[in-house]
């Protein structure tokens, strides 16, 4: 029996979704990190999210539909989960605001089903597992 011969290109594309998950993880960490600092020092969280907003260099021209899809995706997207981001940060305990980042996939996907873009499969295995996980 011979042993196989240990490739590190075999071994990331085996866990390439795993290294992404511990990657990203660590980069919310980072992110809360560097936040906290932030407000220890005394910044307003309203100049924080202006302040990475500011780095564009380019800016296409501003049509309607543009300004429109700006303003909703601002609004729904970006500003509300920064707003929500920080205002926990600030007032609750670091534990409850990982506990509370955790259930965004699962507050997605009752959104989705409640606007029908996701279907509801309960005859596949697959749609079972999607209700269970949430």
């Amino acid at each position: 029996m011979a042993l196989k011969a240990f490739n590190i290109d075999d071994l990331y594309s085996r866990f390439k979704p795993q290294l992404l998950i511990v990657l990203a993880q660590i980069g919310y960490a980072f992110l809360y990190f560097i936040t906290e600092a932030s407000f220890e020092h005394g910044m307003n969280s309203s100049c924080l999210r202006t302040s990475l907003t500011d780095t564009l260099k380019q800016r296409p021209k501003l049509t309607i539909p543009l300004f429109v899809e700006i303003f909703v995706l601002s609004f729904l997207g970006v500003g509300l989960t920064l707003n929500m981001y920080f205002a926990s940060l600030r007032y609750t305990s670091p534990t409850f605001l990982a506990s509370m980042v955790n259930t965004i996939a699962s507050l997605t996907f009752i959104i989705a089903v409640a606007s029908r873009l996701e279907d509801l499969d309960l005859g596949n295995p697959r749609g079972i597992a999607k209700v269970l996980g949430t």
